[in-house]
């Protein structure tokens, strides 16, 4: 064991007993499993160019671990990201899970439900190592009457805290998504508001996507098609943001009747519904990939699921009209998302603000 991984496991230590005694007995449990599973990730990761060399990977793995180690410095050298030691080193979780993600929110509103931790402030998901943990957790929510959603994780942020290595999970991803959450992930360690998970990831979408398109116009070249690609790819996903916000502003309005929880719980089937409908004939057809985004039409009843979608993705335009009145530079764009981060007011609004203030 080399001295720096030595350190780093008694810095895991260290920040599971903190948060540990802080967060009460269930928050123990659940603390020490995530440090126990955070030991076995930084334990047994190597570095990257060990494993290139050791000719294990596939080909098409290889090009997409390299890929990644030139956005990598892209993401630190170009766009300015603490990336510290962070992926520079691989861990292979040998086909098994690496770890899944749970939020839930009330069936009667869009209320999410909420965990605190210290560092972290108030986020509205939990990750697990153990998927039998996480499947009693679920449970106990949804016996609680709360909508549960669940999904398997292939990448995180431990927020500059730990060494984040590429998790093998990740290579399965196509290039333009790859791209974009090593910078997504290396933003969240840049930039990080306790209590404001929206802000929080929204900016992260933002940086990652833009980022993710000009890597692949330096790296690639206009003429690899990766650049149009993926401004492509992306004006769907804003396409489908938009019907999802849409959807996330009916429910609002459903939600605000003067009606029992109950009969709240029964009526909003109607609305999802009508959402369903409405993308399969109106949305679907119009986008440049339809078949990648097939998912909508068939979005469950729950809340939780809606929420998700709204947490990362909210106040993109924002984002981007800061960033084209900074020229698109990147270093004073992340000064003005630093300083919103760090306003004692809504980031958004202080955005708002500071864009107001520029355009006289």
């Amino acid at each position: 064991m080399t001295s720096s991984r030595h350190c780093a496991r008694l810095s895991t230590l260290a920040f599971a007993l903190v948060t540990a005694v802080s967060c009460g007995c269930e928050g123990m449990r659940y603390v020490l499993h995530v440090a126990d599973g955070q030991f076995a990730v930084q334990g047994g990761a190597e570095p990257i160019e060990e494993v290139l060399a050791s000719g294990r990977l596939s080909e098409d793995e290889e090009v997409k671990l390299r890929l990644i180690v030139k956005a990598r410095e892209f993401a630190a050298e170009t766009i300015g990201l603490d990336a510290g030691n962070s992926y520079t080193e691989f861990y292979d979780t040998e086909d098994v899970p690496l770890a899944y993600n749970l939020s839930a929110a009330r069936r009667d509103a869009l209320v999410a439900k909420t965990w605190t931790f210290p560092i972290l402030g108030q986020v509205p998901y939990l990750m697990f190592f153990d998927e039998g943990y996480l499947r009693e957790l679920e449970g106990q929510l949804s016996a609680e009457g709360f909508d549960t959603m669940t999904y398997e994780l292939d990448a995180y942020s431990t927020l500059g805290i730990f060494e984040d290595p590429v998790r093998s999970p990740m290579l399965r991803r196509h290039v333009l998504s790859l791209i974009e959450t090593i910078i997504h992930e290396l933003l969240h360690n840049t930039i990080w508001r306790p209590n404001e998970t929206e802000f929080n990831e929204s900016l992260a979408t933002f940086v990652g996507r833009s980022g993710a398109v000009e890597f692949l116009r330096l790296e690639l070249g206009d003429d690899s098609g990766w650049p149009e690609a993926a401004e492509d790819y992306y004006a769907d996903v804003d396409a489908v943001n938009a019907f999802l916000l849409g959807l996330y502003a009916d429910l609002e309005e459903y939600y605000a009747q003067p009606l029992s929880s109950e009969e709240k719980v029964a009526g909003r089937e109607a609305v999802f519904q009508a959402a369903r409908e409405r993308f399969a004939t109106e949305v679907q057809p119009r986008l440049n990939y339809p078949e990648s985004f097939a998912y909508p039409a068939d979005l469950p009843t729950n809340n939780a699921w809606v929420l998700m979608y709204y947490r990362y993705n909210l106040d993109l335009g924002v984002l981007e009209e800061v960033h084209q009145a900074t020229g698109r530079d990147w270093s004073a764009t992340l000064a003005v998302f630093r300083a919103a981060a760090a306003d004692p007011g809504d980031p958004f609004a202080y955005l708002r603000d500071w864009l107001a203030e520029e355009e006289r």
